[in-house]
């Protein structure tokens, strides 16, 4: 259910915010960039979830969420997301179009992507 949920979550923010980037045609233009960015972001999700399982030592806490643990993965996801687009900056995979707002010299939109949709894609597949 998580990995359908957050599929659905970041294909849609994804498919809206591909705009605010540039220089990224050698990887795919359109639905098929979306796509492909998007089952990097559900790989992501999922390794999030596995390493906070590992670090509690419990997968049940999938059961039963905390507050705690929906601000722990927002720390993750925030985490994810910087490590991600320094590393695509570096790689020159691409870049930032005028409209994209900066934040530590990365940009905006993908740093409240993974910071937002992390711990709301565990609260809605938890419901």
């Amino acid at each position: 259910m998580l990995g359908c949920v957050t599929f659905i979550l970041h294909l849609v923010w994804e498919s809206v915010h591909l705009s605010l980037y540039k220089g990224y045609e050698k990887l795919g233009t359109g639905w098929r960039l979306s796509l492909m960015a998007t089952l990097g972001d559900v790989m992501y999700v999922l390794l999030a979830v596995l390493f906070m399982s590992l670090v509690k030592e419990n997968v049940t806490w999938l059961s039963h969420p905390t507050f705690v643990n929906y601000g722990n993965l927002a720390l993750l996801g925030f985490a994810i997301a910087l490590f991600v687009e320094y590393k695509a900056l570096a790689l020159r995979r691409w870049g930032y179009g005028d409209r994209m707002l900066l934040v530590f010299g990365v940009g905006l939109s993908p740093l409240l992507q993974m910071t937002i949709l992390l711990p709301l894609a565990v609260y809605i597949a938890h419901l």
